[in-house]
């Protein structure tokens, strides 16, 4: 009877992790396919009945929801875009999930690595396809199939005195995580896959030429390496990266205009902080003016409901007190979070994408629910039933 109820647990454990991996890799690879719905669906649902079913570890998928909610009846009333009011009401349902990853047990950091993995090496064969071979037929209908579903840019990225190819994907900030684990794997366990899955997405992130992505995996890359390592060996790490980190960002401060404020890029950024400090008001800082609010920004010199900037964007829609609301959901979906290795090398991932968000609207979409979903289950793990247990990411 324990054997067979065990090999019961096995294959749902076994089901419910392909149909995970299943959803998270056409959320991350054709987020605007069918696909992603049909697998949804069946998801959600039995979600909704383990909610029921079972206790509940967790309100913040709804706390979360009932914000979004709050912010598009408001947006309503105020006559903001009720597109994108809803299409970010829709997605954060996904949150829901978390009651199906804990309850079957799936580990999301295996998910995740599997999605990224798989993520890295189709869009590091279509861009070494298109930089080698420009003018191959099937290059160019992999890019016809890219562009007309909208999938993402292609072309020349330009920083003043630097040029670099581009291939981004509207999911590429995904790969930060999925990175942060496999490099993880490499340091515990001095797996030569992990390695090369390492080598892999820093060449997939180099060619989607987004700035914050660069940045963030090198800042992860760093603090993770630095976290795992004894203390001689950190010295050792600071005085010599110091003075390559200076060179590096002297160079590029001098030759590029990477930094200036006259980058595009950067531009446009200024312009939509600039033009928020003009509209503000107690009103909504404190209320906030509605999902998908409309605002005139210098950035774009257009009326616009959303940008680049998600934390401005959030205060502007829901209130600083709900905005801070959100943040702490996010990052506390449960009283009592873990302190060991496992869930401060999380926190460190989650809050590294958080600030990647603050520049690059990255965390209220689909791939975006999909990395909170995986923080979500690393600091859940241990809690009374049901939870996934874990001995270390991705094992």
């Amino acid at each position: 009877m324990m054997m067979g109820a065990s090999d019961q647990k096995i294959k749902n454990n076994t089901a419910a992790t392909f149909f995970i991996v299943l959803y998270c890799l056409s959320t991350v690879l054709v987020p605007v396919f069918i696909l992603n719905k049909l697998i949804f669906v069946p998801l959600f649902l039995v979600s909704i009945t383990l909610f029921f079913v079972r206790p509940a570890v967790t309100f913040a998928p709804f706390l979360i929801m009932l914000i979004f909610i709050y912010g598009f009846f408001l947006g309503v009333f105020n006559g903001a875009d009720v597109d994108l009011g809803k299409q970010i009401v829709f997605g954060s349902s996904a949150l829901l999930l978390i009651y199906f990853i804990n309850g079957f047990n799936v580990d999301m950091s295996r998910a995740v690595k599997i999605t990224g993995a798989i993520f890295a090496l189709l869009m590091c064969g279509l861009s070494f396809l298109l930089m080698l071979i420009p003018g191959s037929s099937l290059g160019a209908e992999l890019l016809n199939y890219y562009n007309v579903n909208e999938l993402g840019y292609y072309g020349v990225r330009n920083f003043g005195g630097l040029q670099m190819f581009m291939l981004h994907h509207r999911s590429s900030p995904f790969l930060l995580v999925p990175l942060s684990l496999f490099f993880i794997d490499f340091l515990k366990l001095k797996k030569f896959s992990s390695l090369f899955f390492v080598i892999v997405i820093l060449t997939a992130i180099v060619c989607s030429a987004s700035r914050a992505l660069m940045v963030m995996a090198l800042v992860a890359l760093s603090v993770l390496y630095f976290s795992h390592k004894s203390w001689s060996a950190r010295l050792l790490l600071i005085i010599s990266a110091t003075p390559a980190l200076a060179i590096a960002i002297a160079y590029i401060a001098s030759e590029t205009s990477m930094f200036s404020s006259g980058e595009q890029s950067n531009s446009i950024k200024i312009g939509h902080l600039i033009s928020f400090f003009y509209v503000i008001d107690w009103d909504m800082l404190i209320f906030g003016k509605g999902l998908g609010a409309y605002f005139f920004t210098e950035g774009y010199g257009a009326v616009v409901s959303q940008t680049e900037i998600t934390w401005m964007d959030t205060i502007r829609f829901f209130g600083l007190p709900l905005s801070a609301v959100l943040l702490g959901t996010l990052f506390f979906p449960i009283r009592n979070i873990p302190l060991d290795s496992l869930s401060v090398s999380s926190r460190l991932i989650m809050l590294l994408y958080i600030i990647m968000s603050m520049s690059n609207p990255v965390l209220f979409n689909s791939f975006g629910f999909l990395v909170v979903l995986w923080y979500w289950s690393i600091v859940m793990r241990g809690q009374k039933s049901p939870v996934a247990k874990v001995q270390s990411i991705g094992e």
